[in-house]
């Protein structure tokens, strides 16, 4: 009787634990289930600080989709922005320009700024690669050719990298000269290129004399040397005085009166 009335009195202890241990877990899981109920429905509260991958984010955007004069996308890289910088939360769009709105590519920066009551300036410094057709050098050119499509070609280049300025597909390069020898695969600026000789000295030229809308033909012989565009002298033909004027064209010379 002892050993039955023992393993009864251990039977049911061992009952009423695991009732206790399974009404425990489930007084535990009520309560999880309300507190998960109770923080699934506390406000979100708004960020106070502005998000420094979002300003780079906005800056890649700007300078992605900015219309550039140019037939390729630009490369770029954005400049560090300090992760320690706290700046307030801006509830508007962030505005961005460029700090130089002549300076567009090459080592450059944006002005990006909040405006209201958070207002605040960051100067953001970045990298811009531009590309473009460029004329080049198609074979060897020499001091004082002239340039003519046979000889040139146009290449795809990083215009960012050519202090020296570049000629387009869109310019003028038909009376332009080579001011010293260049090799093959050059690029043509400026610095190597100039404008042709319109007028030489010694050179009968045709004169436009223009007087009050009219223009009047005659005929001299050129006193200068002069390109596109300079002040020249020339001796008329009929009258034989000297008149300046402007070289506008092969042997022409336009004189107002």
């Amino acid at each position: 009787m002892y050993n039955i009335n023992c393993y009864q009195k251990k039977l049911g202890s061992a009952h009423h634990t695991v009732f206790s241990i399974d009404r425990i877990l489930k007084i535990t899981a009520i309560t999880l289930l309300l507190i998960g109920v109770g923080i699934s429905y506390q406000p979100v509260m708004a960020a106070e600080f502005q998000s420094l991958p979002s300003i780079r984010l906005q800056a890649e955007e700007f300078i992605a989709q900015h219309p550039y004069q140019s037939p390729y996308p630009p490369g770029f890289e954005v400049g560090h922005i300090d992760n320690r910088l706290k700046l307030k939360a801006c509830p508007n769009a962030l505005s961005i320009e460029f700090t130089n709105p002549n300076k567009l590519f090459g080592n450059t920066a944006l002005n990006i700024s909040c405006a209201g009551a958070t207002a605040w300036k960051l100067l953001l410094p970045v990298r811009i690669d531009l590309y473009d057709d460029v004329l080049i050098a198609a074979t060897p050119l020499h001091k004082g050719q002239i340039i003519d499509e046979n000889k040139v070609s146009f290449q795809k280049k990083n215009i960012s990298r050519l202090n020296n300025g570049y000629y387009a597909r869109d310019d003028d390069f038909a009376s332009l000269e080579v001011r010293r020898n260049l090799k093959r695969g050059t690029v043509l600026t400026p610095n190597n290129l100039r404008p042709r000789l319109m007028v030489k000295s010694g050179q009968q030229v045709t004169l436009i004399l223009e007087y009050k809308g009219l223009e009047i033909k005659s005929t001299g012989q050129a006193l200068s040397s002069a390109r596109r565009g300079e002040a020249v002298k020339v001796r008329n033909n009929q009258s034989r005085r000297v008149v300046e004027g402007i070289a506008s064209g092969q042997a022409l010379v336009r004189v107002n009166i």
